[in-house]
């Protein structure tokens, strides 16, 4: 399942997802759910034996998250996306804006790196 363009509207409504068919589907680590979950970005259930599983909001999240680190984009900023989907379902609005944001800052950080690269260049001739 490509997670990075589009967010799959249909995570809501599969049923509980197991740790390891998350990591899978996200695409993450195991080691990065539970990075995750110790940073109060998701929170996963338990069942009768102990196992880690999500439920359709957590999966929407994870969603997200998957999304927007795979854009680099900085786990403060996916917090506050995250709050705000929960809290007025504005989540894309903001992801917008952090994302525009974060597109002239790397524009910015491309051109110093354009404009050093020539001086290195004679240096090194």
């Amino acid at each position: 399942m490509e997670m990075l363009g589009r967010r799959p509207d249909n995570l809501h409504h599969l049923p509980r997802l197991g740790f390891a068919d998350a990591c899978r589907l996200f695409g993450m680590t195991p080691r990065a759910l539970r990075f995750y979950e110790e940073k109060g970005l998701i929170e996963a259930r338990r069942d009768r034996l102990n196992h880690r599983y999500y439920d359709g909001a957590t999966r929407q999240k994870l969603s997200w998250i998957s999304r927007l680190r795979s854009v680099s984009l900085p786990l403060r900023d996916i917090r506050q996306v995250l709050e705000a989907e929960q809290r007025a379902g504005t989540g894309t609005q903001v992801a917008l804006r952090k994302l525009l944001s974060r597109r002239e800052e790397l524009a910015r950080e491309l051109a110093a790196v354009d404009a050093l690269i020539p001086s290195l260049q004679e240096e090194a001739a």
